[in-house]
């Protein structure tokens, strides 16, 4: 029985998704494992290192299919080595004295690492095609309610009168810039750790940059200009790229959860029949995709943090810190799939009241515009003058429950230069918001452009999705 929430058989997609597990699931960890050793004999074997005959033998068997996985466990208990085991049972599996050519030259940290890079790649395809879909499902929101208008509140309160869609804006834009980052993070992060006990790669003579580059080729990453084993700074950048990413997602996540109370409810995520959000009240529909994006957050930014933590590597390397990577790597992959899993669920069906919204822009009997009455009368006295005016009726407005604009016309002065139609005018939500539809239309516009240069990113992971 797992004791994970990733691998509970009723909580694992709460938390994770099929795909994100099977990248990197221990079948996978495995099996990249084997795929580093089967890239290091080709490349071996093509540059004379070691014979092509049996570099084609250790290709041909380096699959784990081929591998006593109990095998490889009992070996781990004896030897307290991780790589040995599954060493061991592919020379097992080869069944040939060419067995003796497996591991040539390399470290247990080549492999570990180097496999680790290719979990990594698969995990970061998943995101970024999470995160593409999701722009693509949420972006007709951006259209729909361009001018919907809407409260805007600052520090917890009505402050001026927005639309939603330059809020959902806000929340695809800054959704856009994760994707970018990922984009341009891709090529400095996924390289091989192929470099030998200490770096200098010197068992495999001379051909030490060759072998590494040919092996990168294989495997489909890049080869780096020095050795990283002590050099954490890949890893941790991939941890504070998903933490970034989580922060987003919890952060609009967040918002739909508080528009969604009951004394709101502006917007909510969809509610579909057999959904139970309680189970002695009945009526209650509970915010469960915003609520696990924000749970799941904390323990992503949580492991980030660990991760850079694991930078604090010694000499030319150690496992004091690497080894809380193979923990937290995984867990921040399989959760953050998850967080953006319901970010997706919520945005593509977002329930938006457009009635709610304007019900709201009244709510405070014209206090929402106070601004825009102190510019009105700006126009005839002097700006501090205004402010003040406006200031201290709006304390009577908030106070005795009043209108805006009847405390305005109970003003000393103001009757005398502003009539009352001048003022109601003054207070439509409607006449005040600004480039807010210009900034959806900006963002829709440049989200256009993003994703018209994304599409599916391929990642060989169907086979190992259970």
């Amino acid at each position: 029985m797992s004791v994970h929430f990733i691998d509970n058989s009723v909580f694992q997609d709460s938390v994770s998704t099929p795909r994100m597990r099977a990248a990197f699931d221990e079948l996978a960890m495995f099996q990249r494992w084997l795929d580093v050793e089967r890239a290091i004999a080709i490349a071996s074997g093509e540059l004379g290192i070691i014979p092509k005959s049996a570099a084609e033998r250790i290709a041909a068997h380096a699959n784990i299919a081929e591998i006593d996985i109990e095998a490889v466990k009992a070996h781990g208990k004896v030897t307290s080595h991780s790589l040995l085991g599954l060493l061991k049972d592919l020379r097992r599996a080869i069944g040939h004295d060419d067995a003796r050519y497996v591991h040539w030259g390399a470290t247990t940290q080549d492999i570990v690492d180097t496999g680790m890079m290719l979990m990594i790649r698969d995990g970061y395809a998943i995101i970024e095609e999470q995160l593409t879909e999701t722009l693509r499902h949420a972006r007709p929101l951006l259209k729909t309610y361009r001018d919907t208008v809407m409260v805007g509140r600052t520090h917890g309160g009505h402050a001026l009168p927005i639309t939603f869609g330059m809020k959902a804006a806000v929340w695809l834009d800054e959704l856009g810039r994760q994707l970018q980052r990922w984009r341009e993070a891709k090529d400095r992060i996924l390289v091989v750790g192929i470099i030998g006990a200490v770096g200098t790669m010197a068992s495999w003579g001379s051909s030490g940059f060759a072998l590494q580059k040919r092996a990168a080729e294989i495997l489909g990453l890049g080869a780096p200009i020095s050795p990283w084993a002590a050099s954490r700074d890949r890893i941790a950048e991939t941890a504070t790229l998903c933490a970034l990413t989580s922060g987003t997602a919890s952060r609009i996540a967040k918002e739909i959860y508080n528009l969604a109370k009951t004394e709101v409810r502006e917007i909510e995520e969809p509610f579909t029949m057999g959904k139970v959000g309680s189970s002695t009240m009945p009526h209650k529909r509970n915010p469960v995709h915003t609520e696990w994006s924000i749970v799941l957050d904390r323990i992503i930014r949580a492991d980030a943090g660990v991760a850079l933590e694991a930078m604090g590597i010694e000499n030319e390397r150690d496992a004091t810190h690497w080894k809380a990577e193979w923990v937290v790597i995984p867990e921040i992959f399989a959760m953050l799939s998850g967080s953006l899993a319901h970010l997706d669920a919520t945005l593509s069906g977002l329930w938006v009241h457009p009635e709610r919204m304007e019900k709201n822009t009244h709510m405070l009997k014209g206090l929402l515009l106070s601004e825009r009455a102190m510019f009105v009368l700006a126009e005839k006295m002097p700006l501090p003058e205004a402010h003040e005016m406006v200031y201290q009726a709006s304390v009577r407005a908030f106070d005795n429950d009043t209108a805006l604009v009847d405390e305005l016309m109970a003003e000393k002065g103001v009757a005398g230069i502003c009539s009352r139609v001048e003022i109601e005018a003054a207070l439509d939500p409607k006449g005040y918001v600004g480039v807010a539809g210009e900034i959806a239309d900006g963002v829709g516009a440049h989200l256009d452009t993003l994703l018209a240069t994304s599409g599916r990113v391929a990642a060989p992971l169907d086979a190992l999705v259970k």
